[in-house]
């Protein structure tokens, strides 16, 4: 395989990892995670070809085989358009995971907190406080990183 047919290559995966950020982006910023599952294989099998393609361009290519500068040039933009698309999908990863983390803190601590003290009214209308202690005991959350 020449250089100049590797980079094409490359600038092919490229385009599709980006369209694949983009589409991650999109359904995290839509809160709809069912769909991620088929994207995120997608993008980890897209990520893969990128790396194999990548150090496939670092091997020395022999002096007679010349990349012309046109698709040298592409190569650079596609490069800083993957970089600019990474730091957007990295932003929505992590803001997702916050969300995660934030909601997940909410549940715990509304679990730990005492059961309300008022249980309801009396005959005569007034409140009454509840004898009983919480029902819920200790709790752990599983966390993913």
């Amino acid at each position: 395989m020449t250089k100049s047919s590797r980079i094409a290559e490359l600038l092919a995966i490229t385009s599709r990892l980006i369209a694949c950020m983009e589409r991650e982006v999109e359904l995290l910023r839509n809160l709809k995670p069912q769909e991620l599952r088929q994207l995120q294989s997608d993008k980890m099998a897209l990520a893969d070809a990128y790396r194999a393609f990548a150090l496939a361009l670092r091997e020395p290519a022999p002096e007679s085989e010349a990349v012309d500068d046109v698709l040298r040039q592409e190569l650079v933009e596609a490069t800083e358009r993957f970089q600019a698309a990474v730091q957007d999908n990295l932003r929505a990863l992590r803001a997702m995971r916050d969300v995660n983390e934030r909601v997940m803190r909410a549940i715990v601590h509304a679990l730990e907190e005492p059961r309300a003290q008022v249980t309801g009214y009396n005959s005569r209308g007034v409140l009454t406080k509840s004898r009983r202690q919480a029902a819920m005991g200790p709790v752990a959350v599983q966390q993913r990183a």
